[in-house]
Formats: C-alpha cells, structure tokens, sequence
C-alpha cells in the first residue's frame, strides 16, 4: 500500500471533523459530513482474503502459513468443518458466532470443546500487524465456494502440487464470478512432494498455461514443512505473503482512486447548495451578467464558432473578473487560506479536444464557476467576524475535497495577472 492510500483516511477525517467543527447549521455539509464518514469507513475495512479449496488441499495449512505458522488454534485447525475468519484484535481471543449472527466468546477454560459446539461460523483474534490489512476466511471443503466469494476481494484457490489442478477444480473455478479472476492466486501445496528444482520449476509453469487469466500468480508451498522448526521462508511463506501484499496494494489503490471520485463529486454537489443560498442584493446584477456571459460562450461552443480550450480560457478570464468584483484579492491571491493546496497546483493543464465529451467538461465547468461565484457572493460577508471565519474555513476544506480550488489557482496563474488586470479595467 503507497503512503498516499494509507494517509488517504486520515485526511477524510480530519476534513470531516474541521467541517463539524465549523457548527454551521447547513444541509448540504451536513451530507457531505455523512458522506465522508462513510467513504473513510470503507477505505478504513480491512480487505477480506478468502481461501478456497477441494477437501485436504491445505487451505487452514495455508491460512496458517499466512499469519505465522503455529499461530493458528489447534482446536480449530483440527475442526474445519464451519469458517473460520481470522481477524486483528489487541488480544487473541475465540469466538462462537450464532446463526443470528451473535457472536459469543468460547476460549475460557470454562466452555466446551469446539467439537460439541453448534456454531455456524468461528472469528479468531489475534494481535497480529497483518491482520489490519487483510482478513482471512478459511472456508470448509463441503461447502460451495460460490458461498464466500461474495465478500472476497482476494480469493486464494488451493490445490495439491503432485495432483495440481484436476478436472474438479477447474469446473468449481470456472463456476465462480468471472471477478474472482482479478485478485485470485493460485497456491500450490505439499511442494515438498516434488523430488527435484526442476520438478518445481515444471509445475509452477504448467499451472501457469493451464489457468493463464484465471489467477494474478501462482505460489508453490509446503505448510506442513515449516512446522515443528521448520524454516517458514523455505516453505514458501514470504512469497505467499507478498503475493497477497501486492494484491492488497493494488486494492487499495482502486480504492483510493474511487474515494477520490466520490469526494471530489460529493464536495462538487455541496459547493453547489452551499453556494445555491440567499446572496448579497448587490450581487444579484452580476450574477446575472455572469450567466449571461457564461451561457453566451456555451452557446459559440455549441454553433463550432469557438473552440474548447478558447471557450474555458474566456470563462475562467471571465469568472476572474466576477470573482474580484465580489470579493477583491480572491484570485489575485490575497485571500488565500494557508494551509490548502492540491495536487491540481502542479498537474499539467490537458486541453480536452473539441468533441460531445469535451463539450459537457465545458458546461459542468460552467455550473462549477457559477456555484463558486454564488458563494463569494454569500455568507462570507456576514458581519460577525466568528461566524464569517467559519464559513471561510468550510468553503476552502469544500474546494479542497472537490479539488477545484487549486485546478483553478494554477489556471489563473497560467492566464496571468495582466489579462485579469485588462478585464479589470474595461
């Protein structure tokens, strides 16, 4: 997982946080609020490993493996007939959970054996680093693997390295979800069943023609061999977990870049009913002349008279004069709000070509001026120092999260201070 990901979270909540903070009594933050608390609770879930297989193909053996060989219960190694999720907890516990769902702790020396109990499922917790990333689900052989997939986003098939996959497996595999081939990883076991390097080398590449597209990589491992003080590296467990390390990066990458969207079009929608309230009565004339204004220049787009990147330069050249006529310093850079940057600040402007795509980019570019427009000219001139400083502070952590604040800082830079000045003056 990249820093940026890790860090990601952390940013949303403190964003949220400064939002609640502001105790301004709106709608529209009051959802965005909502909105971020659930997009970080989602970043926040550990991803969910799932391992699948056919009956004594070394699933729990490999769950083992994964979270440090000897870790694993061996009440519950020895009973794998109901899953088994292994989760992070400050202290290793057990619990039983109910068909209803309830979970009831059974590792004191008071209960009964595991064999005699009639849960549906057992969580493990055990205080290993690991387990904050990624959750491990050891499913029983009886059961249809299609049963767990639903909440896997890594599925590790398991299969015999001196039988590797039969008939069987290749038909339960090709049953699942065809999304279960974007994070799958096939895990050969009982390696120490082949005699020779060479023998190893030969299964790993069979494997890999016979499923090439089904599974992200296929590992090679012996379990059993790192037990009793075996070596754990030899038996495969470092390349196992990096395997499922890398897996769980790219994850939270695709996370990440999703949360980002979602944010950013999130904080879009609250700058737009933040900004959509009652204005200032002397605003109300060049609010008007700015839609005029605005819809003129979508209206050359439209009739191929103006060109794309003419048409975004004559309205942000355009927003920059309504901008400093509401509020003088807002884009020449005496208003700023320290601390709020974005990554827009140092990202190349891309000019769109002139096509439909190209011409919707230009209309929501549009709305998005209009609504910032429409904020300068409301509640930041309350006469109440507090409450005008509050509205500041939401309206940068707002254009931050929407990403916009800097996207359109570096555009005024690029445009100039002599064009705004020209503007100005005429």
């Amino acid at each position: 997982m990249s820093r940026a990901s890790a860090q990601y979270p952390e940013r949303l909540r403190a964003a949220r946080e400064r939002l609640i903070a502001t105790n301004i009594n709106d709608a529209a933050l009051n959802y965005c609020i909502e909105g971020l608390a659930r997009v970080e609770e989602v970043l926040r879930r550990p991803l969910r490993v799932v391992i699948l297989g056919e009956n004594n193909s070394g699933k729990t053996s490999v769950t083992d493996l994964l979270i440090g060989q000897g870790l694993l219960p061996t009440s519950v190694v020895s009973n794998t007939h109901v899953p088994v999720l292994i989760t992070y907890a400050e202290s290793a516990a057990i619990y039983g959970v109910n068909y209803d769902g309830t979970e009831i702790r059974i590792d004191s020396d008071d209960d009964d054996a595991l064999t005699d109990l009639p849960y549906r499922a057992l969580q493990i917790a055990l205080p290993i680093e690991r387990l904050k990333t990624y959750q491990i689900l050891d499913t029983p052989p009886s059961a249809n693997p299609a049963t767990f997939v639903g909440d896997a986003d890594i599925v590790v098939w398991c299969t015999v390295a001196t039988r590797a996959w039969t008939e069987s497996e290749r038909a339960a595999w090709s049953a699942l979800p065809q999304r279960c081939n974007r994070n799958a990883l096939l895990v050969a076991t009982h390696k120490d069943g082949l005699d020779t390097q060479d023998d190893i080398t030969y299964v790993t590449e069979r494997l890999k023609g016979l499923t090439r597209g089904q599974f992200r990589d296929v590992v090679l491992v012996d379990a059993e061999g790192a037990g009793e003080g075996g070596d754990a590296s030899q038996a495969g467990a470092d390349v196992l977990r990096e395997a499922i390390q890398r897996l769980a990066s790219d994850i939270a990458e695709r996370r990440m870049q999703k949360a980002e969207k979602i944010v950013r079009r999130l904080a879009r929608l609250t700058f737009h009913h933040f900004g959509s309230d009652e204005v200032r009565p002397e605003t109300v004339e060049l609010l008007i002349r700015w839609e005029i204004h605005a819809r003129h220049l979508l209206e050359l787009l439209k009739q191929n008279r103006q060109s794309v990147p003419e048409t975004i330069e004559a309205l942000l050249v355009t927003y920059a004069v309504y901008a400093e006529k509401l509020r003088p310093g807002v884009v020449r850079g005496d208003d700023t709000i320290a601390g709020v940057t974005s990554r827009a600040l140092t990202t190349p402007i891309r000019w769109p070509q002139q096509n439909t795509a190209a011409a919707r980019l230009v209309r929501t570019l549009a709305s998005d001026l209009t609504g910032l427009l429409r904020m300068l000219s409301g509640h930041s001139t309350f006469a109440d120092p507090a409450v005008r400083a509050e509205y500041h502070v939401a309206r940068a952590i707002v254009l931050t999260l929407a990403d916009l604040d800097g996207a359109f800082d570096a555009l005024g830079r690029m445009l100039g201070s002599s064009l705004v000045s020209e503007q100005r003056s005429a």
